[in-house]
């Protein structure tokens, strides 16, 4: 993979990225296992050949790898930039086509400076609520810091809510959501906590389950509507209020007569 910085006349920073077709064979080959699972009239399943599955399905293969290469190889860029982002990586002017150099620009938001606190400080604070539930109000509380509006309005669009006042209350919860979501990964990057695949597969597997989808189908839609990085962010968080819980000792005292 190739990348250069680009011009940065906003809030934004901008790459132009490109990789040879060896750096997405993985993933077409990935995309293509899952279409082959696919139903086809005249051929029984799963024994569809792939020469069929390919003039079938072309755009959409194409377009789901567009997606996915774009969301790995932006965020592997950014890294070797030295940056993080903030937010999803917005990918454009993809030039995508099976054996060809692949090629897009990405934009993002670049993390801001987050200072975490003493996590015996997160002791403190309402003991009859669930631990889960204190420790992230007592993380919103001691480490203050604002949430670029346009990453707001994404959190809000990807929940269906669309635009809003910031000054309402969906706004509010938005921006604490992403505001606790940012705190939780600079912990687990300090503390060495990372999400295994397996966790995200089982994950989408449960969902599938009580969506009554499959699996396959499932994460096609969560990697190209930007939900699979959500999703590891989820259990990144789970995972790291779990380790803060047995790390700070807290509990829910249980009150008389309960």
């Amino acid at each position: 993979m190739k990348w250069e910085q680009s011009h940065n006349s906003d809030a934004y920073h901008r790459l132009q990225i490109e990789a040879d077709w060896a750096e997405l064979s993985a993933d077409y080959d990935d995309i293509m296992a899952g279409f082959a699972k696919r139903r086809l009239p005249g051929f029984r399943p799963e024994k569809v050949p792939l020469t069929v599955i390919e003039q079938r399905f072309r755009k959409e293969i194409i377009n789901d790898l567009s997606q996915r290469a774009a969301q790995r190889l932006g965020r592997e860029a950014v890294r070797e930039a030295g940056a993080e982002a903030l937010g999803p990586i917005e990918a454009t002017d993809i030039e995508c086509e099976k054996g060809k150099t692949f090629r897009f620009k990405a934009r993002y938001l670049p993390m801001q400076e987050i200072t975490l606190p003493d996590y015996a400080l997160l002791k403190n604070g309402d003991d009859s609520a669930d631990p889960l539930d204190r420790l992230s109000r007592r993380l919103l509380d001691l480490v203050q810091f604002d949430v670029p509006d346009e990453i707001v309005k994404t959190e809000l669009a990807l929940d269906g809510t669309g635009d809003s006042d910031p000054s309402s209350v969906e706004w509010e919860a938005a921006a604490e959501r992403i505001r606790l979501m940012l705190i939780l990964k600079k912990i687990a990057r300090t503390e060495g906590i990372e999400v295994d695949e397996t966790d995200v597969e089982r994950r989408i597997g449960e969902k599938a389950v009580e969506f009554g989808a499959k699996p396959e189908i499932l994460k096609t839609e969560l990697e190209n509507g930007g939900g699979m990085q959500r999703l590891r962010d989820m259990l990144l968080a789970e995972s790291t209020l779990g380790y803060l819980i047995e790390k700070t000792g807290v509990t829910r005292r249980v009150k008389r007569g309960e």
